[in-house]
Order: structure tokens, then sequence, then C-alpha cells
């Protein structure tokens, strides 16, 4: 699943911001997240997303010809990036295993969120783009 979600992560960057996502070594402090649930055979993994507002400007901005939003855009944004990304990971762990059952959840806008993160996380991502940096965690 880590895998599928590394995957889907970069071509959401390169398809949306014509970038493929770098490793950061450092991360910024504040962040809008947002958490979407993708159950595997009724084991439910939820998956954090967390993008400075920059980052979310240039998605913004090539996805849906956006600029200045406010906080009721960004909840809707963060929603969609969610479904973007973890509903690709879900269609590429369904081809490569068909004998499993996979389900997305809605996903839940989380607002802003600072370092140190509120919740423990796992399978830790950080990723810099346009001078900017997002996480992508479970």
């Amino acid at each position: 699943m880590n895998q599928a979600v590394i995957e889907a992560t970069r071509s959401f960057c390169e398809t949306i911001l014509c970038e493929l996502p770098q490793k950061a070594a450092n991360l910024g402090e504040y962040f809008y997240g947002s958490a979407i649930s993708l159950l595997e055979n009724d084991t439910e993994h939820t998956w954090y997303l967390f993008f400075e507002k920059e980052v979310l400007s240039d998605i913004a901005f090539n996805l849906l010809f956006e600029e200045n939003l406010c906080e009721n855009d960004l909840d809707d944004l963060l929603k969609e990036i969610a479904n973007q990304i973890i509903g690709s990971a879900k269609v590429l762990l369904e081809e490569k295993y068909p004998n499993n059952t996979y389900q997305l959840n809605v996903p839940e806008f989380m607002g802003n969120v600072c370092r140190p993160f509120p919740i423990q996380l796992q399978d830790t991502h950080h990723y810099l783009i346009k001078n900017s940096t997002f996480v992508i965690a479970r």
C-alpha cells in the first residue's frame, strides 16, 4: 500500500504541477490537512495529507484555475487532493492485488495544522515541490 501511495503522489504532482516531488529534509511549520481512510479487506488505513499553503495555491491554480483561496475553498481542495491521490493508490492496489477488496471513504478536512503533528504518524513521506513542503503519512 505504501508504494502505491508513493506512486500516486508522484503521478499527481507530475500531472497537476508538471514537476516531480523531491524528498524533503526539512519541513515547514504550518500546514493544512486532510484525512482519508482506505479499507483493505476490512482493515482501515487512515492516510493524512498535510500541505503548506503555498503548494496548495499552486495546485488550486493548475487544477481549478483559482487564486487566493478562502478557508472553504481550501477545505474542498484538500479533500479533492486526498481523493485523487489515495483514490489513485486504490486503483493501483486493485490492479496489483485483484483478490483483495478496497474501499475509499469520504475525506475529512483537518484545517490548519502545526508541527509537531497532533497524531502519531507512520509510513511518513516528506516532499518538497515548488519550494514548499507537504507530508503524506498514515
